[in-house]
């Protein structure tokens, strides 16, 4: 199974539409909600070169933002249905 995780701010809109788009397709997720500066500090030391939320990744490999995430919509679904990851 795909493991897909989500770095996240509770004031963000692309966040919200990200973990929206994922429970549409029936994607399970772990949100790490970047909020306080020592849980984005943490993000900053996984992704360096991480300046924005959301960031996305499916088994520990970034995918972008939603932005990304809506570009390759088609082929993510893809892998993750082929990995019994989506509806």
């Amino acid at each position: 199974m795909v493991q897909v995780e989500i770095y996240t701010k509770s004031s963000c809109t692309f966040c919200a539409k990200a973990k929206a788009w994922m429970q549409e397709h029936g994607i399970s997720y772990t949100e790490h909600d970047v909020s306080t500066a020592a849980a984005f500090t943490e993000m900053k030391q996984r992704l360096p070169d991480a300046k924005t939320v959301p960031q996305i990744l499916m088994d520990g490999h970034l995918i972008g933002g939603y932005d990304t995430l809506k570009q390759y919509e088609q082929a993510l679904l893809e892998k993750l249905k082929a990995a019994g990851a989506a509806s």
